[in-house]
């Protein structure tokens, strides 16, 4: 499959995330081990992130603007 690359994330990466995609539309779920090592990852990548750029409340921050909006 050919993956347009206009979103400025990595190629790599989408790839893998094509791949991913494809296989869940074919009814191939990840296994447990995969699904524990994605977890491991976020956890490493928002541990990470919170050294760089401290503790970011921006999600509990938009949900709130959002309902004060209504």
């Amino acid at each position: 499959m050919i993956i347009a690359d206009q979103t400025g994330i990595d190629l790599d990466l989408k790839k893998k995330i094509q791949a991913a995609c494809d296989r869940i539309a074919q009814g191939i779920y990840p296994t447990m081990e995969e699904r524990k090592a994605a977890a491991a990852k976020i956890d490493q990548l928002r541990e990470e992130n919170a050294k760089l750029f401290g503790i970011q409340n921006v999600t509990l921050d938009a949900v709130r603007e959002s309902r004060s909006a209504r």
